[in-house]
């Protein structure tokens, strides 16, 4: 069933394991990661096992981003050429297998996403790293991206595929009120999965300098149920919170489901928009403008002061809340991107200069490298059953100025480290 999701234009061959051994990508500096308009290709990408030894990458693409060449016949066309490996981590990047796939493009396609998918044979097991290339072959023009792939075992999250009404792959793991998916497992001797729903009021994190001690995560389920799957009934997720789903209970991997608050990751709704302020305040200064009779107003208010006039207040606005949003895309877990540790730098500091990623850290640079002022941030994943996207900040107390003085600078009316 799943075979028939999507048509695939042209799979060109499956490459076998190879010994080679690439620079390591821990060094390499990924900045791009969080500054999506240094890309030239935007994919969106999304692994699923088929079973043990057969995985499917699915690409959705858009062929705007492509070269589009006169051919013999008179008709423009495009094509892109797909590679993949399968490395052993950031810091090892022993290639062990490889697959390529080519497809093509009519000019007419311009202006519509196009879903692909290229089938990757799989011979090692474990929490792996999976690189792809994309190719625009007109162009000669080469980008390439990095996806955690975890096939350890039958839980991990890849043994799992989430698509919609139409069988479409939903290439994010969060759902909206109104949204109807199906789940397909590839054990498909399943027809019924369990649903362990929990709803958590996450605080904001601590400013970076700061010691405060966090409550462990609660593991306590507020409920469980069954849902169906391998099937095409419909399913929804109307209430906020995240959705942990599991064909095997006796572990903790599965695939989660998240409800964020409506419209997410976008910021359109008045509370939240007041709620991401905090950072900028002070306490007394939040509970004023959160107890304010007029939301709305209070929000006004507050940017108003900061920029002095309706324009600068407006252009403050949409800096903030743009990376507020970019946060929820890049840095979501089972909270809100803008809530995380990364989420809070983010807005407040902008984007690195530098990431280097591991296995299991990123470290963020604000300024040169090699430079004794330079300002750096070190991340380390945390062991969440929920998601592989959250990382905890070490925090030290010599970030106690820069914190001040980056927020005194959004205060003053003037977006740090603004790139746009």
């Amino acid at each position: 069933m799943i075979k028939r999701l999507i048509p695939v234009l042209i799979l060109i061959a499956a490459g076998l394991a190879s010994c080679i051994i690439s620079k390591d990508i821990s060094v390499q500096n990924l900045s791009e990661l969080y500054r999506p308009t240094e890309k030239a290709f935007h994919p969106q990408i999304e692994v699923f096992h088929q079973n043990d030894s057969l995985s499917r990458v699915f690409v959705k693409f858009h062929p705007d981003e492509l070269l589009y060449v006169r051919q013999a016949d008179n008709e423009y066309w495009s094509e892109l050429r797909v590679n993949l490996r399968l490395l052993q981590s950031y810091e090892s990047p022993k290639v062990l297998d490889t697959a390529s796939c080519s497809f093509r493009f009519h000019i007419q396609e311009k202006g519509r996403e196009r879903i692909l998918f290229c089938d990757f044979p799989v011979t090692n097991k474990g929490q792996l790293l999976l690189e792809v290339f994309l190719n625009d072959v007109n162009k000669n023009l080469s980008e390439n991206f990095y996806y955690n792939f975890d096939n350890l075992n039958s839980q991990s999250k890849q043994n799992f595929l989430v698509t919609d009404r139409r069988g479409i792959p939903l290439f994010k793991n969060y759902v909206e009120q109104n949204d109807s998916v199906m789940i397909f497992s590839n054990d498909t001797s399943r027809k019924l999965a369990f649903a362990r729903y929990y709803y958590r009021n996450f605080p904001l994190p601590p400013p970076p300098f700061s010691f405060e001690v966090r409550e462990s995560f609660d593991y306590k389920v507020d409920s469980m149920f069954f849902i169906s799957i391998n099937d095409s009934i419909p399913l929804s997720f109307p209430a906020e919170g995240f959705y942990h789903i599991q064909t095997d209970t006796t572990v903790k991997d599965g695939y989660t489901l998240f409800r964020h608050s409506a419209g997410f990751p976008a910021v359109n709704r008045t509370d939240k928009m007041l709620e991401s302020i905090r950072y900028l305040t002070t306490k007394r200064e939040f509970e004023e403008v959160m107890n304010n009779p007029s939301p709305r107003k209070a929000i006004d208010e507050f940017w108003y002061r900061r920029g002095g006039n309706e324009e600068k207040s407006k252009t403050l606005i949409r800096k903030y809340y743009t990376r507020v949003q970019d946060a929820n895309r890049h840095f979501s877990s089972f909270v809100e991107g803008w809530k995380t540790d990364r989420g809070m730098i983010f807005i407040i500091f902008g984007s690195p200069n530098t990431v280097y990623r591991s296995s299991n850290s990123e470290n963020w640079i604000y300024g040169s490298p090699n430079s004794a002022l330079a300002l750096n941030f070190f991340f380390t994943k945390a062991n969440n059953p929920f998601s592989d996207n959250d990382f905890v900040l070490s925090r030290a107390p010599v970030y106690e100025p820069h914190w001040y003085r980056a927020v005194e600078v959004w205060r003053q009316g003037r977006a740090y480290n603004s790139l746009y």
